[in-house]
């Protein structure tokens, strides 16, 4: 029954929907609609009900086409139905002008009617299901069009045949359906509060109460003043008890057959544009990113309506994640949760304000989507490991534990996601003072940080300087924000208070003694606190082996830098018969290092391929000419090499031929059956050799036989007593007398032949 639209008082004037004439529609072979979906208090959304830009003309009479395949012999089905109509002037807050038109089609003034009124064609098609069942019947009445959307057809009384007609009652409907929506106070049902909806016209059967959430399910009790109850739903296609009703359950189960879902999220677009905007009541915010989308995923997925509907809707600033309920609470919202702020202070941090700009407004339900976090802070950590303090709408990041207790911050925070914080702008992290390694977040670029600089390094340099799991994180960003320092970091260090240049390597931290390599070095500051986290690997000095982390070459240390070996022989003699300690660093720190001549083997000897001349390498800097491969043989040195003229270029020529013999420092020795045998204090004019000074290294490499003394004996046997300078032969008879039980030493023959005869002892 539906009470007439002339009835004086506007505050009880209800257009009921014919409740009675279809109860029993045919049944679907595929519902669509579940029951327990059902919402009385949300039967469509005000975005699906009110979007006068839902169909085209085409889009109506192809839905209106699908659902007759024929129409009864002599009768009008509503696909081929038209009727000459009048115009229509612009009411306001209700209708559009309208302009009448000669033959349209239903399709047509369904249509045009939803789109001056702001009704969806799609409502105006389930209204006339509903009522009239004219969208399905293969032969309607005459009558049926008279009152195809039951308007001014009360109950308890004949239908005001001023509305009758086709699209007399399409357009009344629809324009009091908007009346319902600009006047919500001067009929029955309201949105936003609770209303006793009755259960049937008997009154008998009662009603419940029901709170209306918006202006279009308020504006369908108004237009049919009950709700179905649970025998209605139980049997969704079919009747209930005698208490039942289905007018309001018959349009959301035609709507929710034929077109889907009657509810929308807060979250609308078109499908031609894929802008998203929140709406809340009348107003619409701009998404402008995917981040703050999924800000507001709580909210539900985008739904799609159309452009002439969002114009509807008046467009404010962009959405933020900073919201605000109707009762004055203020939240910032991430990944489904808000959490409150306590003042506009910590709203500013966040980077809104109190002011109408510094939020968007959600009602409760909307606000209600989200859970409820904890109180927002000022210090807010987020999932992927970020540390941020928020201030006046900067973040800035915080490097540790020890950094926020040395800025005074307070400990506890928020736990969001990076995407929460991502459009605030970066300020000066919050770093302590003294040494860390700090890697970017985004490149994995590693980078020191020492007394407030940043100093740029390569990730071998990271590796090779044990650096690697030593480091903490920081956005690339935050990392920018920190001055670069003076220099790119090598591997070189010096301590606080300290002018003492270390490497710090893998193996530890190696102290670097030698003037002339250390100067090679641009060292960063380091706090001593830093450098004691390497333990003391001993000392870049004299006599170490080094090679570069990226090549196999070895270097020897000398006072004035790096010389490379060039065989294992050489590295050997270098060694002087120790273990080779080889130390290992990074290319750039090799590479800063000063080099040196090729270093070749002390007490080796070597020659080039284009000159026969034989040198013995004599230490680090010399070369002792070779005449007779028996001297060297004599003092142990044997076997030679190639090298270039370069590399013995790079040796000083020692005046004067290697003899037999040699001096070690201030001590003298003579060489005799491959090692050396020390000349006593007093006994040198014995041997009247040229005494060939010898490096320590070259020294080291020979072995000590016995001491020399005044007796020599020859290849073939002959025993000679030394004096004078010169050698005298002692006689078989005299051997016993003269040498007395003393020893001596065997000698080459040139060794003897070297000195001169004298007469026999």
């Amino acid at each position: 029954m539906r009470i007439r639209a002339t009835i004086a008082s506007a505050l009880t004037l209800i257009l009921a929907v014919g409740l009675l004439q279809f109860t029993t529609p045919p049944q679907k072979a595929e519902a669509v609609a579940v029951a327990s979906q059902f919402n009385p208090g949300m039967i469509i959304s005000d975005a699906l009900f009110y979007d006068g830009g839902a169909m085209t003309s085409n889009a109506v009479q192809n839905f209106l086409n699908s659902q007759v395949r024929s129409c009864a012999a002599g009768a009008t089905c509503l696909k081929d139905f038209r009727q000459t109509t009048v115009s229509r002037p612009a009411v306001e807050g209700r209708c559009a002008a309208y302009a009448g038109a000669a033959n349209e089609s239903a399709a047509d003034i369904i249509t045009k009617v939803g789109a001056a009124c702001g009704i969806s064609q799609k409502a105006l098609i389930v209204l006339l299901q509903k009522e009239q069942g004219l969208v399905t019947a293969t032969a309607p009445s005459a009558g049926k069009y008279q009152i195809a959307t039951g308007y001014a057809c009360p109950d308890t009384a004949a239908c005001d045949a001023q509305y009758f007609g086709f699209f007399n009652q399409v357009y009344s409907a629809a324009s009091q359906f908007k009346r319902y929506s600009t006047l919500p106070s001067a009929f029955n049902h309201v949105a936003g509060r609770v209303n006793n909806v009755r259960l049937h016209p008997n009154a008998a059967c009662g009603s419940t109460p029901v709170l209306i959430q918006n202006k279009a399910t308020a504006g369908l009790y108004n237009y049919t003043p009950y709700q179905p109850n649970a025998s209605a739903m139980a049997n969704l296609y079919g009747t209930g008890d005698a208490c039942a009703s289905y007018g309001n359950r018959n349009f959301w189960r035609y709507f929710t057959d034929w077109f889907g879902s009657t509810t929308v999220t807060s979250l609308m677009r078109t499908p031609e544009n894929p802008l998203v905007y929140v709406v809340a009541g009348t107003t619409k915010y701009p998404i402008t990113t995917y981040a703050m989308y999924n800000a507001y995923s709580a909210l539900g997925t985008a739904s799609f309506v159309s452009q002439s509907y969002l114009d509807t809707l008046s467009t404010a600033h962009e959405a933020t994640r900073i919201i605000r309920a109707p009762d004055g609470a203020i939240y910032f919202i991430d990944s489904g949760i808000k959490t409150q702020f306590d003042s506009c202070v910590m709203v500013n941090n966040y980077g809104g304000s109190c002011g109408d700009t510094g939020y968007i407004n959600l009602t409760d339900a909307q606000v209600a989507s989200f859970y409820t976090g904890p109180t927002a802070t000022a210090v807010l950590g987020t999932r992927e490991g970020a540390r941020y303090y928020l201030e006046n709408g900067i973040k800035r990041e915080i490097l540790d534990d020890a950094s926020q207790a040395a800025a005074g911050l307070p400990f506890g925070q928020n736990i969001l996601t990076e995407a929460a914080v991502e459009t605030m702008p970066f300020g000066s992290p919050i770093i302590r003072g003294d040494t860390f390694v700090a890697n970017s977040r985004q490149t994995g670029e590693t980078y020191l940080v020492s007394a407030g600089k940043r100093y740029d390094m390569s990730a071998a340099t990271a590796t090779s300087s044990d650096l690697v799991n030593r480091a903490g994180a920081l956005h690339h960003s935050s990392l920018a924000q920190i001055p670069v320092g003076p220099s790119r970091f090598d591997g070189s260090a010096v301590s606080e208070g300290s002018n003492e240049v270390v490497l710090l390597s893998k193996a530890g931290r190696y102290s670097v003694t030698l003037p002339a390599i250390a100067a090679a070095f641009r060292p960063v500051p380091m706090s001593s606190g830093f450098l004691a986290g390497y333990q003391s690997a001993g000392s870049v000095s004299e006599g170490l082996f080094v090679k570069s982390a990226s090549a196999d070459a070895v270097t020897y240390v000398t006072p004035t830098g790096l010389r490379w070996v060039t065989s294992w022989a050489a590295l050997t003699a270098l060694a002087g018969g120790r273990d080779a300690t080889i130390l290992t660093l990074d290319a750039g720190v090799f590479t800063a290092m000063p080099k040196g001549p090729t270093a070749l083997g002390p007490g080796m000897m070597y020659r080039t391929p284009d000159a026969a001349g034989i040198f013995l390498i004599d230490g680090l800097s010399n070369r002792v000419p070779i005449s007779s491969f028996e001297y060297p043989h004599a003092a142990g040195f044997t076997g030679w090499s190639y090298a270039s003229q370069a590399e013995l270029d790079a040796y000083a020529v020692t005046p004067g031929d290697f003899t037999y013999g040699v001096a070690c420092g201030t001590a003298k020795f003579v060489a005799a059956g491959g090692s050396l045998h020390a000349v006593a204090a007093g006994q040198e004019g014995l041997f009247p050799f040229a005494w060939t000074p010898l490096a320590p290294e070259t020294c080291s490499r020979t072995a000590t036989g016995a001491p020399a003394n005044e007796f020599i004996r020859t290849a073939d046997g002959s025993i000679y007593q030394l004096a004078e300078g010169t050698k005298r032969y002692i006689s078989a008879d005299r051997l016993a007398a003269v040498t007395a039980g003393r020893t001596w030493l065997q000698v080459p023959n040139g060794f003897a032949a070297a000195l001169p005869n004298g007469p026999a002892a």
